[in-house]
């Protein structure tokens, strides 16, 4: 496991020298075995900035481009969804189909993704939160579970090489 997520932080570094985030992006997706996976900078205005969004190809090519454009630019303000909450919070957010997470803007998404749970991760440079990763899942995990580990341990390498400040 170890050895795929430092192959997938190198793959990383790479893509954001070229500015080109949809092959790395894949591959977490697929490591993972999520249905969507995302990831947003925090700019000096309040809003999450999307680096990259992808989806499984059998997700409705309309919700994939209307999540996309919904998630270009994102208040800070909407707590809604689980990105903004792990930024807030500074902590992993779990958002759940029936919204029981109190993430009804991400129990909306999951609907349309034809996932259960979403996941998703504050990156931290320096103890400042600089960004989210987050995935979207057809099973329902727990803190601990593999998915969530692996997770975490790729936006946590993201954040001890910095590469958001390369953005």
């Amino acid at each position: 496991m170890q050895q795929q997520i430092d192959d997938i932080l190198e793959q990383i570094e790479q893509a954001f020298r070229e500015k080109t985030f949809a092959p790395v992006l894949d591959r977490i997706m697929d490591f993972l075995k999520a249905r969507a996976i995302g990831m947003w900078r925090c700019d000096n205005q309040g809003q999450l900035t999307q680096i990259g969004f992808r989806a499984v190809t059998e997700m409705d090519e309309h919700i994939r481009k209307q999540f996309t454009s919904f998630t270009k630019q994102v208040s800070l303000d909407n707590k809604g969804l689980g990105i903004v909450k792990a930024v807030v919070e500074r902590k992993p957010a779990i958002g759940t189909l029936r919204g029981e997470s109190g993430l009804q803007g991400s129990s909306e998404w999951l609907k349309k993704f034809g996932a259960q749970q979403s996941y998703a991760v504050p990156i931290f440079e320096n103890d400042q939160v600089v960004g989210v990763l987050a995935i979207s899942t057809t099973c329902v995990h727990q803190i601990g579970d593999f998915e969530w580990e692996s997770l975490k341990k790729i936006a946590a390498g993201i954040g001890e090489k910095n590469f958001l400040g390369m953005f």
